[in-house]
């Protein structure tokens, strides 16, 4: 019922000038109705920053307690991987047998007095070791020291920073639960009751969302209706393929009839006498030899279809090679 009451109000501003509030309405509550709802508007613009600022400083947080767990962690693994090899490394060596000739002054053997007071070797197992090396092996207590004093003060900066960071998140969460409190109160003085904004937003439709699905819509529309204007073009084009290379197979088929009824003519007129010929004989010669001329011009043409054909891109099959003597005269 308020939600209502309030689309009501809110469809009749336009009833009204501005500032001057509905008929029958106090000018003080209409004014006291607009600041707070330009309070609300204020609570919302400072809620919205206050939670990006904690979201912003909660995933800082983990990644700074990330990276703390993973430098205690590798240097964990690193303290480890040393004293496995140093451990390794004197185990092996210990195992080594050499001969090593040594001067006297290159020996030092560390002494300690008996009960009678005479000077003894502290142990009778001596080790033979580098000079260099044990003067290295003396300087390195001292350079653990430093990267230890080094490590534990990057320790206690850390832990600094992360009591700040923790600081500031609690006063954050503080004052958003208090910028929440005046949400809360604002809506019950509106509406009488919390309203859920997000239930809102969800409700809420996505205009952008329905322009661009129908942007896709008529896209995929038209251009369906391209691909079935080609389809159909090839289709088209199909046809027209097949029936050209059926013409052009068909005159293939009379080019090659034409040739062997050539061949036939140029035979009989091979196999005539060379002896004088009867008058009637010789009309029927020549009437054969105008026959033959008549066919080579009539191959010539269907020769020059095909080439047209072929360069408009019909496809034909080639004809076989014409015989020398078919464009020959038969002597008589």
């Amino acid at each position: 019922d308020d939600d209502e009451d309030e689309d009501e109000d809110e469809g009749g501003d336009g009833d009204w000038a501005e500032g001057t509030g509905p008929a029958g309405c106090e000018a003080g509550l209409y004014e006291r109705v607009c600041d707070l709802r330009e309070r609300r508007l204020d609570q919302e613009d400072a809620f919205s920053e206050q939670q990006r600022g904690v979201e912003l400083l909660k995933k800082e947080n983990d990644i700074l307690a990330k990276r703390e767990r993973a430098v205690d962690k590798a240097l964990l693994d690193a303290r480890r991987e040393i004293e496995a090899f140093q451990t390794d490394k004197q185990a092996r060596l210990n195992e080594l047998f050499a001969l090593v000739p040594l001067r006297l002054h290159q020996i030092v053997v560390d002494r300690a007095e008996d009960g009678e007071g005479h000077s003894v070797p502290a142990d009778e197992a001596l080790v033979v070791f580098p000079t260099e090396a044990l003067a290295a092996l003396q300087a390195q207590p001292s350079q653990h020291r430093e990267s230890k004093s080094e490590l534990r003060q990057r320790q206690r900066a850390l832990r600094v920073e992360h009591a700040t960071m923790q600081r500031e998140l609690a006063a954050r969460d503080s004052r958003r639960a208090e910028h929440h409190a005046r949400c809360v109160d604002v809506q019950l003085l509106k509406f009488g009751q919390e309203i859920d904004l997000e239930a809102l937003d969800a409700v809420g439709v996505n205009k952008q969302a329905e322009q661009i699905q129908h942007m896709i819509s008529a896209t995929e529309s038209s251009q369906a209706d391209e691909v079935r204007a080609l389809q159909r073009e090839i289709g088209a084009a199909r046809q027209r393929l097949a029936q050209v290379t059926e013409e052009s197979t068909a005159r293939l088929n009379e080019v090659a009839r034409l040739f062997e009824r050539q061949e036939e003519l140029e035979a009989q007129l091979n196999r005539a006498t060379p002896a004088p010929l009867e008058h009637g004989k010789e009309r029927e010669r020549q009437k054969l030899v105008g026959r033959v001329k008549k066919q080579a011009r009539e191959v010539d043409s269907l020769k020059a279809e095909i080439g047209l054909l072929r360069q408009k891109g019909g496809h034909v099959y080639s004809a076989p090679p014409l015989p020398p003597r078919a464009y020959e005269t038969p002597s008589r």
